[in-house]
């Protein structure tokens, strides 16, 4: 098809791709080229839909289709933030989803190829019957975790390390956890935290963790735990919920309390605290101190001594208050495309089974390059380098 070939689009075509796409990147010149072009004045060529298409971040086949359609997940059919129903998800997360359901599917099929067995702990709890500390207990068995997996050769592991640890471990059981900041490679369409921190895709043989890498160090690995839960109790979800909220739905108080438990024992909290006291310490200075030993944030420390009865709702709330404030500043001031060696941030955002699977088809002939690079977001010079970044 020539670039400069005339497509003539419906205006109901034109309604839905600028609602559903990103408009607030199209120029005032492309809204009134847009108007033209419903009203049937003028009619766009092909070159012109490419380059919208790029804008407003939609496919490029929208505009040849006769009507709307619903292009949603089923995620989404029941995804709420503190009880209410979310609005359209961005274009960034339906890109990230897609990619990462691409990456899942071909997971269960290499699996199923090579006569896997389905994962037994995938959906293995149930929400009603679910106690916290019992199916934290069992993610530990299964992960091959202790209960104080974060200290090791009695040092405590700063956040981003036991993040490290604990996605091996999932890894190691066959989950695959995926890390990112941005729409695959694409410095320009960042992942917005507020929209979501992460998301669970569930499959018996192919169980998937994304984490939106745009989030703080300490959010990320609550994200973890927090779906590493929802992956035994065998629902999907995109989380955004904050700890701290106490209106969230059953199972994000249940996942929260699991990823809360993985994170920092209860008893292992006790103990703490009453060491914390011994040495003079309360309120804020235990919970600053307490920071250090577990590998979360303040918030989800000062929760726990709220709910122990520990400190006072206000102090709560003004630890609350602070590191949302902090967390902001941090959030403008850095982000997940900032320099470093490419293929150690390529291979840091890929789970490393999935690469290691998908190498060992590529060279047994039973998967094309043309597929390996679409799944890594590679191509023929970057592909073999990125192997050797990550060992496969």
């Amino acid at each position: 098809m020539s670039t400069t070939a005339q497509v003539s689009v419906p205006a109901s075509i034109w309604k839905w791709v600028t609602t559903i796409g990103s408009s607030r990147k199209l120029s005032p010149e492309d809204h009134r080229r847009i108007d033209r072009w419903m009203s049937g004045n003028a009619t766009p060529t092909v070159n012109q839909l490419v380059k919208l298409s790029s804008k407003l971040e939609v496919p490029f086949g929208y505009f040849f289709l006769a009507e709307p359609i619903d292009d949603t997940p089923a995620i989404f059919a029941h995804r709420t933030v503190q009880n209410s129903a979310i609005s359209r998800p961005s274009r960034n997360l339906l890109d990230t989803l897609d990619s990462m359901q691409a990456i899942q599917d071909w997971m269960r099929q290499d699996a199923i190829d090579h006569g896997d067995a389905p994962m037994p702990f995938v959906g293995s709890w149930h929400l009603q019957h679910a106690d916290a500390a019992k199916l934290a207990t069992s993610i530990r068995e299964q992960l091959g975790l202790t209960t104080t997996w974060y200290c090791q050769n009695d040092h405590f592991l700063q956040a981003d390390n036991a993040f490290t640890t604990l996605r091996k471990h999932c890894t190691d059981a066959g989950i695959i956890v995926m890390l990112n900041g941005i729409v695959g490679d694409n410095t320009h369409r960042t992942l917005d935290p507020h929209e979501f921190r992460a998301f669970a895709l569930i499959d018996e043989y192919a169980p998937l963790i994304f984490i939106n890498r745009a989030d703080s160090v300490n959010g990320r690995i609550f994200s973890l735990a927090h779906e590493i839960a929802h992956i035994w109790l065998g629902k999907e979800e995109i989380y955004n919920d904050e700890y701290q909220q106490t209106d969230n739905s059953p199972i994000e108080v249940l996942c929260n309390a699991v990823a809360a438990e993985l994170l920092v024992p209860q008893q292992e909290f006790s103990r703490q605290w009453q060491a914390a006291q011994a040495d003079g310490d309360t309120g804020y200075t235990a919970i600053d101190k307490l920071a250090q030993v577990f590998p979360v944030s303040h918030v989800v420390i000062a929760r726990r001594a709220l709910d122990n009865r520990l400190i006072p709702q206000d102090v709560y709330d003004r630890i609350v208050k602070e590191s949302a404030k902090q967390w902001e500043k941090h959030r403008k001031s850095s982000s997940d495309a900032s320099g470093g060696n490419y293929f150690r941030t390529k291979q840091s955002r890929l789970d490393h089974r999935f690469v290691e699977h998908l190498a060992a088809s590529v060279c047994e002939g039973q998967t094309s390059y043309t597929d390996a690079y679409r799944l890594t977001g590679t191509n023929r010079k970057t592909y073999p380098k990125l192997l050797e970044t990550v060992g496969a």
